[in-house]
């Protein structure tokens, strides 16, 4: 029988999965939000980078109470500590997703496409990110990053070379713009690592 240690765990592993799911919804609406040069949907991505930072919250406080009020040993502690780490780095993720929520100015035609990869595959890491918390294996989430980054680096050549286009501040915008989604797929990645010891708990 699993002892009520082990239930609240089993919770905390899903709520952190809710969490994931919130953030890839987030950088999803962002996304769309640059492209399309869309404020509503800026600002309901804002909201819901709120949302990411409340549930984030939730989640650590929940985890050190399981601390506080079972006294677990020292493996149920490493995979306590697992969660308080995964659930403030999903905030930040969060957090990025704001910051590409709040980019300003039209995205040039000609690299709409290339930022748009960039945002999908940064969204489709989330999500394999969610399936490792749960008890999935990594592979989908290595793919995803592995095409961020060469998303990225699509967006930051094309940047690089139309410094004139609209001003050299625009290219830096752009560049600093893929940065945001490169950071926010290392995360994810490193993440996924710390899960391994976590996810199979909540599975």
């Amino acid at each position: 029988m699993p002892t009520a240690f082990q239930k609240e765990l089993v919770t905390l592993a899903h709520r952190l999965a809710d969490l994931c799911d919130l953030v890839a919804i987030t950088l999803e609406e962002a996304t769309r939000s640059v492209l399309e040069s869309d404020h509503t949907l800026g600002g309901r991505a804002r909201e819901q980078a709120a949302a990411v930072a409340s549930l984030g919250a939730a989640c650590e406080d929940q985890a050190c109470a399981l601390l506080a009020l079972h006294a677990p040993r020292e493996p149920e502690v490493k995979v306590v500590v697992a969660a308080v780490h995964t659930a403030a780095d999903l905030t930040r993720m969060g957090g990025l997703a704001r910051e590409v929520a709040e980019a300003r100015g039209s995205v040039p035609p000609e690299v709409r496409s290339a930022l748009g990869r960039l945002g999908e595959h940064a969204v489709a890491a989330a999500r394999a990110l969610r399936e490792v918390l749960v008890g999935g294996d990594g592979a989908r989430l290595g793919d995803a990053s592995a095409l961020v980054a060469a998303a990225e680096r699509e967006v930051r050549e094309w940047a690089d070379g139309r410094e004139g286009w609209r001003g050299a501040g625009f290219a830096v915008e752009l560049a600093l713009l893929a940065a945001v989604y490169g950071r926010f797929a290392a995360t994810a990645v490193r993440i996924g690592r710390r899960a391994a010891g976590f996810a199979p708990v909540g599975a």
